[in-house]
């Protein structure tokens, strides 16, 4: 098989496996304590990513030792927080709605390199980033303007929105690693100082002063919950970013983008099949406006932003 053939296959792959995380946080919830469910998926999948990144971390360690402030902030912001306002968005609304709301990074993105004076946007541009926002609109609004009045807005809608911005500013800051820090490396570095900053605080917090559950809700939900850990942290993080970062290096960052515009097809496509999550006309019409404008507002090619732990 081709090596484009695999990077393609492995692309696809991603936008499966991070289409599911949404899913499975959002079943989790119950289950799986939030603190847990944000601690573990990365504690789990960190000790292999560290070995498999240890090499290219040794030889770059005089870079990493130079820029260690800047990557402890973004590790926090764009990791730590990143990380606990997407699993928190799951868990408080629904998977589909989610999914679709953190599709609109690349709309974020551009606003974010526009205000910051690292890009700029032509006529159709501005056109697709008000198309991308207004599908945001009518999905946390749920197709009733109404509710953004009401501020009857769902939480975890809100949320995921937070994350996808937060998560849109963080790759704009690793743009400055393009080419001086390998991507898995950047990746493993960035995961590190995110989970140990953010995830062990939160968690111990959550634990020792709030009496939340190590790994579970309720003794009898301990299996439930390992299996549920064990895919969150195999699934969409370890193996999630692995075949992104394999496919970006063989397709290309441009071609290997537009694969991640299927996660939320994949979230839908699950949500409903394991969660019984029902699929409305305001959902279809949200999503078709996030597309349309994120076509537009990349027709011009952006210049792409480093690779980064995905959702």
């Amino acid at each position: 098989m081709k090596p484009a053939t695999l990077g393609m296959l492995a692309l696809f792959g991603t936008a499966v496996l991070w289409g599911s995380n949404h899913v499975v946080a959002r079943a989790s919830n119950g289950v799986v304590p939030l603190a847990a469910y944000i601690f573990w998926r990365w504690s789990l999948a960190l000790p292999v990513m560290l070995v498999i990144a240890w090499p290219s971390i040794r030889r770059h360690r005089a870079t990493i030792r130079a820029e260690i402030g800047d990557l402890c902030l973004i590790g926090t912001l764009g990791v730590g927080v990143f990380s606990g306002l997407l699993v928190a968005g799951a868990y408080f609304s629904r998977a589909v709605e989610v999914s679709m709301i953190n599709a609109t990074t690349p709309a974020w993105v551009a606003l974010l390199a526009l205000i910051s004076g690292q890009g700029r946007l032509a006529g159709v541009q501005w056109l697709g980033l008000g198309l991308a926002m207004t599908g945001t609109l009518v999905i946390l609004s749920r197709g009733d303007p109404a509710v953004l009045a009401g501020v009857e807005a769902r939480a975890g809608n809100l949320f995921a929105l937070a994350a996808a911005i937060l998560f849109a500013w963080f790759s704009l800051r690793l743009r400055r690693y393009s080419g001086r820090l390998p991507a898995f490396a950047l990746t493993t570095v960035t995961a590190a100082i995110g989970t140990v900053l953010v995830s062990v605080p939160f968690f111990l917090v959550s634990v020792l002063v709030f009496g939340s559950g190590i790994v579970a809700e309720a003794p009898q939900d301990t299996g439930m919950a390992v299996l549920i850990l064990v895919y969150a942290a195999v699934g969409p993080t370890l193996l999630g970013n692995a075949f992104y970062i394999y496919g970006l290096s063989v397709i290309g960052p441009q071609r290997a983008a537009a694969f991640l515009y299927l996660a939320p097809v994949a979230s839908s496509v699950l949500a409903v099949m394991f969660l019984d999550e029902p699929l409305h006309v305001h959902h279809f019409a949200g999503y078709a406006l996030i597309l349309g404008g994120l076509f537009m507002v990349n027709r011009r090619g952006a210049r792409p932003a480093a690779s980064a732990p995905g959702p």
